[in-house]
């Protein structure tokens, strides 16, 4: 075989690794990648990050007028690598490749440039990486963010420490040295970055990237994923029981804090289910549903649970070095449209600022519009319900078991798109209402679409309980004259039945096939579609891309399943149960869709889950709420507030529904949930200061200490007590008037005690 052969068969075994390992990645590579890993002997998934920090990807199109198209594209990229070179970076452009599947990969495949896609690989030289980590460490510096030292090992793994008031229980302390004199802020691993994470650099590059503007039409900036981390991360975790606080420092340092929040998130979660399921499995087997103890002990466990989190998670963010980088930290919109310029009131520098009443106008133009939505959305979902109400409970014609999926079917084709619209609609309110920073962009646009999920997750269940089941008759009443007036009478009596499920089973079986149907659809999407998109890739590489990833979607899905534990349970004790099996599963799954069915995502920082704690906190109100309506509804039981059942036939179809007294009811939980928070609350301030204030409070003793200890001699002697050597000193140089003040103190104890003595004597 000829020299030029051997170098074809090696130049297309190289493209074919290269191939195989970016079907885990982007499904593309450019040629001589592959050669340079099949000539230094690199393994699948190495040497990527030293190589490429992003690659720019620029799809152009190649219909029409091709010499139009042509100068389209090239001046597409030369305002991409003009960009990206005038800030410092280095660009190298290479052909995007395809792939035409003959006999399999490797030697069977053949390999040609795709013309329409052009790939730019991004580096970042070390002088301009250390020149932006200092610069970014000087901002973190100015908008407030501790510096932060680690003084001991407590605490290493990064899961946040959690523990209680005492101060030896932190890791870390304030370098105070950084704090004063931002210099040696910047010495920090000698001034060279060489300490900072994979993550830390691809946040620093990519914000060089940002703010050149790179972006647009056709061009996508993707970060490539590192498939020897993320093949032992998911083997990892697939093998433990509970993630520590050392994975989650693994992840933090590869991927981020959003990333590594969201998993510490999930496990505290996780862990926090055990007590309502084990609760839940005790009720379900005495057969307590609808018992006044249980929904108590679900609503305490929802305030501590959401209280607990909202420390850990400070805690959390003052370890990883994040406190406060909502404020200094947060990147600003480059779609923000400012509507003049003002001096800064603390700094004096111009800033641009977009005047608060016109965005108060804009916010309530969207408030309306939301709501709106949310009323269309919502009566899209209580015809579903009728429907879906009528063929389960009322049809019992032909074909019954196919009628009964013709909701189903509506539901999940209906929904998903209008809630897609509605998600359109959401991001161009958030849009129009122009802020300035990411962070605050975000918030807004969680509460909007948060409103158009909760509707879609919980409104079944709401219906189901408090209309379908009070006026159950009349919903049968007019379903019959609806089906006489399609069908004729003759036909509807013959094809319908009467509705006879007691109430509670209606919500209990309703309940339970949420929860067990969502989870388990969700499960399959995650872990299959993983290995779908790879199966896919084999067959499609050009046409197959992966999606970006957005924490939103789990923080949701998650959101969806703390509401139906917390406003349900009381009915179908086993749904904590359920949920606590899930989350093992969630955390594992979202590795492997993380890992291998998502772009890498963008390392980015922040201080907390944002608007979901203020979701979680609003449906454990909620939940006082529901627990109590329903206890009230459909308890047998009576009590304290649970009036005597007069009729057991109507308390089987109707529970109790007078309305009065599930007023008093409503009212008597809402102030018992709002006085036990206030009480949990004020007892974890006091039992347990966050670790913020922990080391700030030492901090500032230290800082009033070594001022002292520079302040004269007179002032150091106001501030301390005198030891017992001081005091002998003291004794000392004051011998002569101190020995006559003692001696007239004793004389007059002595005198005293004569004179007690005489007055007993003489008594």
């Amino acid at each position: 075989m000829s020299q030029s052969e051997h170098s074809a068969d090696r130049a297309e075994a190289g493209a074919a690794d290269a191939e195989t390992a970016l079907d885990k990645q982007l499904m593309f590579q450019q040629y001589w990648e592959a050669e340079r890993r099949q000539e230094q002997g690199q393994g699948q998934g190495q040497g990527q990050q030293a190589y490429a920090d992003f690659v720019v990807s620029l799809r152009f199109d190649t219909g029409g007028d091709r010499a139009r198209a042509a100068a389209t594209a090239a001046a597409a990229l030369q305002d991409t690598v003009t960009r990206l070179v005038q800030a410092g970076l280095v660009a190298e452009v290479r052909q995007a490749v395809r792939a035409r599947r003959r006999h399999g990969l490797g030697h069977g495949a053949a390999y040609a440039g795709d013309g329409a896609h052009v790939l730019v690989f991004v580096s970042c030289p070390r002088a301009r990486l250390v020149g932006e980590w200092r610069r970014s460490r000087l901002h973190d510096w100015l908008g407030g963010m501790l510096a932060l030292r680690r003084v001991s090992a407590a605490g290493s793994g990064g899961g946040g420490g959690g523990g209680g008031g005492g101060g030896s229980s932190d890791p870390y302390e304030v370098d105070a040295d950084a704090r004063d004199d931002p210099a040696r802020l910047l010495e920090a691993d000698g001034g060279t970055a060489d300490g900072i994470s994979v993550a830390e650099r691809q946040r620093l590059v990519h914000g060089i990237i940002a703010a050149a503007g790179v972006g647009g039409a056709g061009v996508e900036v993707v970060a490539l994923h590192d498939g020897a981390f993320n093949s032992a991360w998911v083997r990892h975790w697939a093998r433990k029981w509970l993630v520590d606080g050392r994975d989650l420092r693994r992840i933090r340092e590869h991927f981020g804090e959003e990333i590594a929040l969201y998993f510490a998130f999930v496990q505290s979660y996780f862990v926090w289910l055990a007590l309502p399921a084990a609760v839940g499995v005790a009720a379900h087997v005495t057969g307590r549903s609808f018992a006044w103890p249980l929904a108590a002990a679900l609503v305490v466990w929802t305030v501590a649970f959401t209280e607990t989190w909202a420390r850990r998670e400070a805690d959390i963010a003052t370890y990883w070095g994040v406190h406060g980088v909502e404020r200094a930290g947060d990147t600003r919109r480059a779609a923000f449209r400012p509507a003049r310029y003002e001096a800064d009131a603390v700094t004096g520098e111009s800033v641009p600022v977009f005047p608060a009443p016109r965005r108060w106008a804009r916010r309530a133009l969207g408030v309306a519009v939301v709501a709106a939505l949310a009323g269309v959305l919502a009566a899209l979902v209580a015809a579903i319900f009728a429907l879906q109400t009528f063929a389960g409970e009322l049809y019992a014609g032909p074909l019954a078991p196919a009628v009964s999926l013709v909701p189903v079917v509506l539901f999940s084709a209906c929904l998903p798109l209008y809630t897609s619209a509605c998600t359109r609609v959401a991001l161009a309110l958030t849009e129009y209402e122009n802020y300035e920073y990411e962070g605050e962009f975000a918030t807004q646009l969680t509460a909007k679409l948060f409103v158009f999920r909760f509707l879609e997750d919980q409104l079944y269940l709401f219906l189901t309980a408090w209309v379908l089941v009070p006026h159950r008759d009349a919903f049968e009443h007019w379903a019959r004259r609806a089906a006489a007036a399609v069908a004729g009478p003759k036909t509807a009596a013959a094809v319908l039945k009467p509705s006879d499920t007691p109430a509670a089973g209606l919500v209990q079986g309703l309940l339970a096939g949420f929860i067990v149907t969502s989870q388990l659809v969700n499960l399959a999407t995650e872990t299959l579609l993983p290995l779908a998109l790879r199966w896919w890739a084999a067959r499609a590489r050009r046409e197959t891309r992966l999606p970006g990833y957005s924490t939103f979607e789990d923080y949701a899905e998650m959101a969806s399943q703390f509401g139906r534990v917390a406003f349900f349970s009381v009915a179908w004790p086993l749904a904590p149960l359920a949920a606590f099996a899930n989350n093992w599963l969630e955390l594992r799954a979202d590795a492997a869709k993380i890992a291998g069915a998502t772009q890498r995502p963008i390392p980015r920082r922040v201080a907390s889950i944002g608007p979901w704690l203020r979701a979680l906190r609003l449906m454990c109100w909620l939940a006082s709420i529901t627990n109590a309506l329903l206890v009230y509804q459909f308890s047998p039981a009576t009590g304290l507030l649970l009036p005597p059942v007069e009729d057991p036939a109507a308390m089987r179809r109707y529970g109790r529904t007078a309305l009065t007294m599930a007023l008093v009811v409503l009212l008597f939980a809402e102030h018992a949930f709002l006085a036990l928070r206030w009480l949990l609350v004020r007892a974890m301030a006091s039992s347990w200061p966050s670790a913020y204030d922990r080391i700030v409070a030492r901090d500032h003793a230290r800082s009033r200490r070594r001022w002292l200890e520079r302040a004269p001699l007179a002032v150091r002697d106001l501030a301390y007590e005198p030891d017992s050597a001081a005091a002998d000193d003291a004794d000392d140089a004051n011998a002569d008037a101190g020995a006559a003040g003692v001696a007239d103190w004793r004389a007059e104890l002595t005198h005293g005690l004569h004179v007690i003595d005489g007055v007993f004597k003489t008594g």
